[in-house]
């Protein structure tokens, strides 16, 4: 009987273990449908952000044909340019904040302002004819006003193929004279939020620094240079129109009449003379001196031979 039984609950094991395998199953398909589940929750908006972010940061679009500027490479300096009208500066733009130059130790004068302008003028007299480029000079500074169409795509601050030519020339010019160089950043009053760029100061910071780090590259020493970035707050022209705001996307680059000049090197730290030794303390060196242990704890120093 005993036999019997213990052979019926053996059976019935068996036949029982077809529940480990569908609960094995039933876990994954759960896990399966958890997993889709959260796939499928997105945050429409922050994910639009990133793909935009993404593709300002990496995208590098190529000029058309009906953009700032037709033609690329060096022919951009030794061709006529053309432009379209919307994107010509008007002539009686004001002039650029004129910031005293500042860390200057010693204030010699530079090489004289208006032989740099004709130096610009005769190289980049195209651009100017056009309209990207401008050039102002008053006591102290002379400057360079660069269309930011001319140098950054839409939102960017990585420099185009447009901009190489245009930096080429102009380092070519600062390269041999010592005055100081102060690159200025500026935009529009349209607001910019994204991974990149919180607001249009950070976004003129970027464009300066841009640059300003492609002169340091081209042989210009960094001494000599700085960059501002002045956003939204120092406007050309009235932001209500699109003319006003293209005139008020641009990047100055300001030539001081000050010169930077190398600070002498420090003078070399002087040898200090050795300290004369005491006379006290020869005589305690020498022979004539006695230490005396006291009977009450503590010492005596003496010359005294008794």
């Amino acid at each position: 009987m005993r036999k019997r039984y213990r052979l019926h609950l053996q059976g019935r094991e068996h036949l029982d273990r077809w529940l480990v395998s569908y609960a094995d199953y039933m876990t994954l398909i759960f896990a399966l449908f958890v997993v889709l589940y959260s796939v499928a929750i997105v945050n429409k908006e922050q994910y639009r952000a990133v793909i935009e972010g993404m593709t300002q940061a990496f995208n590098q679009v190529t000029p058309r044909s009906d953009g700032l500027l037709e033609g690329q490479g060096k022919s951009l300096l030794n061709n006529p340019v053309s432009a379209a009208a919307t994107l010509l500066e008007s002539q009686a733009s004001p002039s650029p904040s004129l910031a005293p130059i500042t860390g200057t130790p010693i204030q010699q004068e530079g090489t004289a302002l208006a032989t740099i302008a004709l130096q610009l003028q005769e190289t980049m007299g195209s651009l100017v004819e056009a309209g990207v480029v401008k050039l102002a000079q008053d006591d102290n500074w002379l400057t360079v006003e660069l269309s930011s169409g001319l140098l950054f795509n839409s939102g960017s601050a990585f420099l185009g193929a447009n901009a190489a030519p245009v930096l080429d020339t102009l380092s070519g010019i600062l390269k041999p004279v010592d005055n100081y160089v102060r690159v200025r950043g500026y935009t529009d009053n349209q607001q910019i939020n994204n991974e990149i760029f919180r607001s249009n100061w950070t976004l003129s910071a970027a464009r300066a620094e841009a640059v300003l780090l492609d002169l340091i590259g081209k042989g210009i020493a960094p001494q000599r240079l700085a960059y501002e970035a002045y956003g939204e707050f120092s406007p050309f022209a009235d932001n209500s129109s699109e003319q006003g705001r293209l005139q008020n996307r641009k990047v100055v680059v300001a030539i001081s009449r000050f010169a930077w000049v190398p600070r002498p090197a420090p003078a070399s730290p002087q040898t200090v003379s050795p300290v004369s030794t005491p006379v006290a303390l020869q005589a305690v060196e020498s022979e004539d001196v006695k230490v005396v242990t006291l009977p009450g704890g503590g010492i005596r120093i003496t010359t005294r031979q008794d």
